[in-house]
């Protein structure tokens, strides 16, 4: 896949996947805008990809604060001039029994996981659809599709960028801006090494929950959200990608 000359804005692509999706479109000839909440990492990341032979930019924001976003999304454009591609990938859930949480908690993972996406197409779209192009990747998770425990609020706020990610692919297909899904099981990220080697035996009881006997690899999750971030893909949109091992076989 080719991403030359195309902008592309990755939010929490300080870590992890993110990341990961970044210096792998970067290879591919993508000028990034690597967006995390933490400056430091950004930068780093940022950094590695220049000193490649890449060409990226480090912006600071935190998703959940709609006026950073659009300085995010601002700052893009007066770097590249554009934005092509939008990733709305940053993210991340409060694991505990619903019944014993509390409502700030609630707050935080609708605000990070559902207001951050809502957040980031609102203030990328004016310019693609003025432009008559553009790629929006929401980055989900099958929680939302089929329910995790002690992940409620994590899978409510994933259930509604599914919902918002169809209704907003229906306004904005007519100016050729996709917009789509994509939900993740298990990955293989820095943090999930990290847990998986502090608990003995983690990793072969998750196993057996899929059917391809792994879990996913970072590369698995890269080559979906490039994909549907390409221009191959030119006639689909409002849809909802699962790159799970056939964990969740959901229609």
């Amino acid at each position: 896949m080719d991403f030359n000359g195309l902008s592309i804005v990755i939010t929490g692509s300080g870590a992890g996947i993110g990341k990961f999706a970044a210096r792998e479109m970067a290879d591919r000839g993508g000028l990034i805008t690597i967006s995390d909440v933490d400056p430091e990492r950004a930068q780093i990341v940022a950094g590695e990809i220049n000193d490649g032979g890449g060409k990226a930019i480090a912006v600071e924001g935190d998703v959940r604060e709609y006026d950073q976003v659009k300085a995010i999304i601002d700052r893009a454009i007066d770097e590249y001039g554009k934005v092509d591609v939008l990733v709305n990938n940053a993210g991340t859930g409060t694991i505990k029994l619903f019944m014993d949480t509390v409502p700030e908690e609630w707050r935080f993972d609708i605000d990070l996981c559902l207001y951050g996406v809502m957040n980031g197409c609102h203030a990328v779209l004016p310019q693609m659809v003025e432009r008559g192009s553009g790629r929006i990747v929401n980055i989900c998770s099958d929680a939302g599709r089929v329910g995790e425990p002690t992940l409620a609020m994590y899978s409510a706020a994933k259930a509604g960028v599914v919902g918002f990610t169809k209704a907003i692919a229906k306004e904005v297909a007519r100016f050729n801006v996709l917009v789509n899904c994509v939900c993740f099981s298990t990955i293989r990220t820095e943090m999930m090494e990290g847990l998986l080697a502090s608990v003995p035996g983690m990793e072969e009881k998750m196993v057996k929950r899929y059917p391809m006997k792994r879990i996913g690899e970072m590369h698995d999750a890269a080559n979906a959200i490039m994909m549907l971030s390409s221009g191959y893909v030119t006639f689909i949109t409002g849809q909802v990608l699962s790159v799970n091992g056939g964990y969740a076989m959901v229609d």
